[in-house]
């Protein structure tokens, strides 16, 4: 199973510095398109293009933005699926370093209490809004099947090919 995203899995971040297309415009990692996508204005998109604005800032940037009317978690989770099949699809080394993963069990565990998109490991501290259980229950690890799904869709189209 792999559930740490640093060293030999750090390509698996969505930070992780790649070209990825969002929408026609490219951007300099799949985090970045994500923020960006969250957003109508072009003006707000744009700010995510900024090569100079490290990741930390635009997390920040995106938290006090007014996300687009139409943003839901079933939008979010669609549109991550696709930044993260361009992420993959677009570059041959990473297309290959996610294959060589094969069947192994993707989780996306963090200790800061993020239960969305991954899996908060922390198991004492207090959750999401104060919740004092919100880590002790699994998180959802929609990031981990997203990369999963993506991982069997190029691997189906290699075999095909």
């Amino acid at each position: 199973m792999i559930t740490k995203f640093k060293g030999k899995y750090d390509f698996l971040d969505p930070a992780y510095y790649c070209l990825v297309e969002y929408d026609g415009v490219i951007y300099n990692s799949a985090e970045a398109a994500f923020l960006a996508s969250q957003y109508d204005a072009p003006y707000f998109r744009s700010m995510f293009r900024d090569t100079a604005l490290p990741i930390w800032r635009a997390r920040e940037l995106a938290r006090r933005l007014q996300k687009r009317r139409d943003w839901t978690p079933e939008l979010s989770l669609e549109l991550m699926r696709q930044i993260t099949l361009d992420k993959f699809s677009r570059s041959p080394n990473l297309r290959f370093l996610l294959l060589v993963t094969r069947h192994e069990r993707i989780v996306a565990e963090n200790n800061w209490h993020e239960q969305f998109w991954g899996r908060c490991i922390c198991n004492t501290r207090p959750g999401k809004y104060g919740r004092k259980d919100a880590c002790l229950v699994p998180g959802s690890n929609r990031l981990g099947k997203i990369l999963m799904s993506v991982r069997d869709q190029l691997a189906s189209e290699a075999q095909a090919a």
